[in-house]
């Protein structure tokens, strides 16, 4: 017969502090990949939101320009339209 040693008291603590301390050093390290990612993920969603913002305003300026509708807003700023513009919507009205 062969014989098997068992751990006595000082090999499990031992055992159980490495552990311990490895479960933390990788839940530290978890913590500060998933903390990038999520920061990536908002900073993503924030920036393709205000493209589309934007996106949609240049649109609605485009839209009136087409109109002569020369009284505009670009995110509730008034703006005016070039004086070229203008003179072109002039000649089109007469």
């Amino acid at each position: 017969m062969t014989s098997v040693a068992a751990f006595d008291s000082s090999q499990i603590t031992k055992i159980g502090v490495g552990v311990i301390i490895g479960l933390v050093v990788v839940g530290f390290l978890l913590s500060l990949i998933i903390t990038a990612i999520v920061g990536r993920i908002i900073l993503l969603v924030v920036v393709v939101a205000l493209g589309g913002l934007v996106w949609q305003q240049r649109t609605s300026i485009e839209d009136h320009v087409k109109k002569c509708q020369l009284d505009m807003s670009f995110m509730g700023v008034h703006v005016s339209a070039p004086k070229d513009v203008r003179a072109q919507c002039a000649k089109i009205s007469q």
